[in-house]
């Protein structure tokens, strides 16, 4: 459980300053600037947007060592208050230093995530119910592809990038309980481990994702997508721990009631936080030609 938690701070750390280098150039253009094709070839041709997603891959492999050790609902949480260190990574990139009110929601996002990993039981492994992950993932896929179609009809872009980012949680939330899957079929060899409908639809719903999550930043401010995308992932996470993996959420009152509390003042200060940040990305986007030249 330790090093599970160990491996996730790192994880949330490493996905923090990725995320803070692909938002500076996936956020430098609106998206009526230019195409869904011309957009991906400017970012990927940007080398802060390629350093921050190697720090993502390298986030990504910290993350599925932490769930190798530790169950979904143990891990997740951590992840999400990777916005405590984003928070942090993102004043020391524009050379200022937090307000007191938000040093104040830092503090308590990281309390509620102590009481949460206090109060939380152990979980014995258990066979994990494969068919009902198939139908999750079947369940989150349509709603991404609804989402996807809500925003594409929103003129408005804070609305859009809020769809995207609640979808792009969704499967987000999903990525990390297919990692589980596919980390259990390692026990009967690499060839059922491609063999596996799990490796698959975790290859197809990561890239999907990330590529929903750089059009979300591309359309609002973190302040607006952030806790959108944190709060649905961590719920997807948990939803699916419990009905496919069968990760025990604790059987007395008390243990329930500190999760909840812990996890509420974690949604909370994630909330807080993202706010907090907002104000270095109300400005209007600088033009692309203006982007291009300073790079």
């Amino acid at each position: 459980m330790i090093l599970a938690a160990v491996a996730a701070f790192a994880a949330a750390f490493s996905f923090a300053l990725g995320s803070a280098l692909q938002q500076r150039v996936a956020g430098s253009t609106t998206p009526d600037e230019e195409s869904h094709g011309s957009f991906f070839v400017r970012i990927a041709g940007h080398p802060s947007w390629l350093v921050g997603l190697l720090l993502s891959a390298v986030a990504f492999a910290l993350h599925a060592f932490a769930l190798s050790r530790g169950d979904l609902a143990l891990v997740q949480p951590i992840i999400v208050s990777g916005i405590v260190f984003a928070v942090v990574i993102r004043a020391a990139l524009e050379h200022r230093f937090p307000p007191a009110s938000t040093l104040v929601w830092l503090v308590i996002t990281w309390a509620g995530l102590a009481l949460f990993l206090a109060v939380r039981p152990p979980t014995a492994d258990e066979a994990p119910k494969n068919g009902l992950g198939a139908a999750l993932v079947g369940v989150g896929v349509l709603l991404a592809l609804v989402g996807m179609l809500v925003a594409s009809r929103t003129s408005t872009p804070q609305r859009r990038g809020a769809v995207l980012a609640g979808v792009s949680g969704v499967l987000f939330g999903l990525v990390a309980g297919l990692v589980k899957l596919v980390l259990a079929r390692f026990g009967e060899g690499l060839g059922a481990v491609l063999g596996s409908w799990s490796l698959w639809a975790l290859v197809v719903t990561g890239v999907w994702a990330v590529l929903l999550n750089q059009r979300a930043y591309q359309a609002t401010r973190l302040s607006v997508t952030t806790p959108i995308l944190n709060v649905a992932e961590v719920a997807v996470a948990i939803v699916f721990g419990l009905l496919v993996l069968g990760e025990d959420p604790g059987q007395s009152p008390s243990i329930i009631a500190g999760e909840v509390a812990g996890l509420a003042l974690v949604i909370a200060g994630v909330i807080k936080l993202a706010s907090a940040d907002g104000p270095a990305q109300d400005a209007e986007p600088a033009p692309a030609a203006e982007v291009r030249a300073r790079s």
